[in-house]
């Protein structure tokens, strides 16, 4: 056994020689050992981190995707069942109908109060920093795009809809019998407005092609002046040559006349 032992005792003894001559001791390899052991914890460490934040940040996005598509959900089911409604004949029984929509009624209701008391709590954070910073006063309201930041609804698109929509729900809790000519009114209220934004639209596109109609109009006309400026520029060169070529000949022909009237004498 002591024989087997020691060809790994020679070798461990001739790697320590050669480390001490080279100046690297089993103290360094240890420690370095050490470090790269420490470095990898703490890379393991960092790269958890950034997992559980991705992780985490998922999670946040989902959450506010699963509701926006949610608080749609319901404005939707809500019109539906209301546009249904104006379509059955007064008198005829509709209980389950009734229900749900008094269900989903009530629903919409708490969070349309929800989102009022969170816009009413936004405008008057945003107007205490405003008082804050300029000094003015509280009645400042902020604008429509903050106001819908919250709610994950378009502010240029949702403004008049959930207007319309609060308004219908007032008019609901108050009476049920004025209830089909108020969606009524509102579904030819939205069907108008749609209709003035689409002319809007076209109005818009046109004053847009003839904007690009005019702009490569100007940019032709700048293309000719730039090339009437070269040919200007060439014949101005041209007209210079052509003048020292013109004094010249008048040199040689001054000089051919004195010659001629020197022989003639």
């Amino acid at each position: 056994m002591l024989t087997a032992l020691q060809p790994a005792v020679w070798g461990l003894l001739h790697l320590t020689f050669v480390f001490h001559i080279k100046g690297v001791t089993l103290t360094d390899l240890q420690e370095a050992e050490k470090t790269i052991k420490t470095m990898k914890t703490d890379n393991k460490g960092r790269e958890k981190e950034e997992e559980e934040k991705e992780k985490e940040k998922e999670a946040k996005q989902k959450k506010g995707d699963e509701g926006e598509v949610s608080w749609r959900s319901r404005i939707a089911s809500l019109q539906k069942s209301d546009l249904l409604g104006l379509t059955q004949p007064a008198g005829t029984p509709r209980p389950q109908t009734s229900d749900r929509r008094d269900v989903e009624a009530s629903t919409a209701e708490s969070e349309m109060e929800q989102w009022a008391r969170e816009r009413r709590e936004r405008r008057q954070a945003r107007a205490r920093r405003k008082a804050h910073r300029t000094g003015e006063s509280e009645d400042n309201e902020p604008s429509g795009e903050e106001e819908f930041s919250g709610s994950g609804l378009d502010p240029q698109k949702g403004g008049h809809t959930s207007s319309r929509l609060e308004t219908s729900y007032n008019d609901r809790t108050q009476g049920g019998g004025s209830e089909g000519k108020d969606f009524k009114k509102l579904f030819e209220e939205v069907s108008r407005e749609n209709s003035q934004l689409q002319s809007q639209l076209q109005d818009t596109q046109r004053i847009i092609s003839q904007t690009r109609l005019d702009l490569d109009k100007a940019t032709q006309r700048q293309e000719r002046l730039s090339d009437c400026s070269s040919l200007l520029e060439l014949e101005r060169k041209a007209l210079v040559d052509l003048k020292a070529d013109n004094q010249r000949l008048k040199d040689e022909n001054g000089a051919l006349i004195r010659v001629i009237s020197k022989l003639s004498k």
